[in-house]
């Protein structure tokens, strides 16, 4: 890893904020999944690799709220989740073993880059699984979208998302964070609709910033 000067000392400060971090998102990821008890544990957790970049997922954790993280530590620390942190010359006093094998870790990537070059106008969102239109400027999509059955969020829906999530702090396992389980069951119960937790949370995290400024 090649470290840059002057600012060498700050970016050891955050590699290791990052590699001392790592090892309590793998116990998160390990509870989510239901480690020890769920015989589909690897299963569930290499699918929910493929189908979220690292932003996704640390979104989904809410790690920057939950490890005061900034900047790309968020991303670095679940990288680092998942492929632990094996360099003995390297501040190997934070060695830790992978949560995913090499060989695993390596084809996930391959898959992910080749989701990526894939074109997203009506088709099911290699992010996140869900069938809807990626906004990508192109006139009438969205139009061609719901004339063909897609799921497109509208405003409403997001905003609706955010005041549920709100409401839903506390109720969860964290007693200061949102309990997304809650808030998804709270819009199928309004929507009349049978969206996943990750429908809801991956729409709210790719389209929040749609949503209106309080006053």
């Amino acid at each position: 890893m090649a470290l840059h000067q002057p600012h060498e000392k700050e970016q050891l400060s955050a590699i290791e904020i990052e590699l001392a971090t790592a090892p309590k998102i793998q116990d998160d990821l390990k509870r989510k999944f239901g480690y020890g008890e769920n015989i589909f544990f690897d299963l569930d957790l290499i699918e929910y690799r493929v189908n979220n970049s690292l932003l996704d997922i640390a979104e989904d954790l809410d790690l920057e709220e939950r490890y005061n993280l900034i900047n790309n530590q968020p991303s670095s620390s679940v990288s680092h989740a998942f492929r632990g942190h094996h360099n003995k010359e390297f501040m190997p006093e934070y060695q830790f073993d992978r949560l995913l094998g090499k060989i695993t870790n390596d084809m996930i990537e391959k898959i992910r880059k080749k989701k990526g070059g894939l074109k997203a106008s009506s088709m099911i969102n290699p992010e996140t699984g869900v069938r809807y239109v990626v906004e990508s400027g192109r006139i009438g999509g969205l139009a061609s979208a719901k004339a063909q059955g897609l799921k497109v969020w509208s405003l409403e829906e997001i905003v609706d998302i955010h005041n549920f999530r709100e409401e839903s702090i506390g109720k969860g396992r964290y007693k200061t964070l949102p309990c997304w389980n809650d808030t998804t069951s709270k819009m199928n119960e309004k929507y009349d609709e049978d969206w996943t937790t990750k429908q809801v949370t991956m729409a709210y995290h790719q389209k929040k910033d749609k949503l209106p400024e309080e006053e």
